[in-house]
């Protein structure tokens, strides 16, 4: 299935001497990148947070680790609803963001998919059943259990971007399709 829709991790990073100054540091970070994705057209809604951490940045020296300051990091995950606009996304979150990556791509109809691929698995089994029953001598007198295997799918698609330097061309970016699939395990009643 062609992809219509993809999510993103964006990260920033502050180093300072304090704690709080990293934070700080990192906050107008993330202020610079939400602002700058807002112009990019995703919407408030599209933009949680991944996860956040402040720890002591450490040197370590003939066996002896000492502080030398803090890293404050925070990484969002970003829906983009219109896949020919990433590489627009993309350049956005870059003009304040330290990395960019795990590109994961989606369809807006996955639900609708998801049901259509499970349908066809338990026909599928039901008709397996049948042909196995035969196989034997026997046949299907009703199916007893159904049993979904359902394990989410998205292709992950990892992608780094380095600090951006000076403005250039839009990034492009390929998609790849999105797999939709079903399995499930038939428990029939033989007769």
């Amino acid at each position: 299935v062609a992809p219509d829709m993809a999510w993103l991790s964006v990260t920033a990073e502050s180093r300072a001497a304090k704690p709080a100054d990293a934070q700080s540091a990192n906050a107008q970070a993330m202020d610079k990148i939400r602002a700058a994705l807002r112009a990019a057209g995703v919407a408030d809604a599209a933009v949680k947070t991944r996860s956040y951490n402040v720890e002591p940045q450490m040197q370590y020296t003939n066996g002896k680790s000492t502080v030398i300051g803090y890293i404050a990091q925070q990484s969002l995950d970003v829906r983009v609803d219109t896949l020919a606009n990433l590489g627009k996304v993309i350049d956005a979150a870059g003009t304040a963001a330290t990395s960019i990556g795990d590109i994961r791509y989606d369809t807006s109809k996955r639900t609708t998919l998801e049901g259509d691929a499970l349908a066809m698995a338990v026909k599928d089994g039901v008709r397996r059943a049948d042909q196995i029953a035969a196989a034997a001598g026997r046949s299907v007198l009703s199916v007893w259990h159904i049993t979904d295997q359902h394990e989410p799918q998205m292709v992950p698609r990892p992608m780094a971007l380095m600090a951006a330097a000076a403005k250039s061309a839009e990034t492009t970016i390929t998609p790849a399709e999105v797999e939709i699939t079903a399995s499930v395990t038939v428990t029939v009643i033989l007769k």
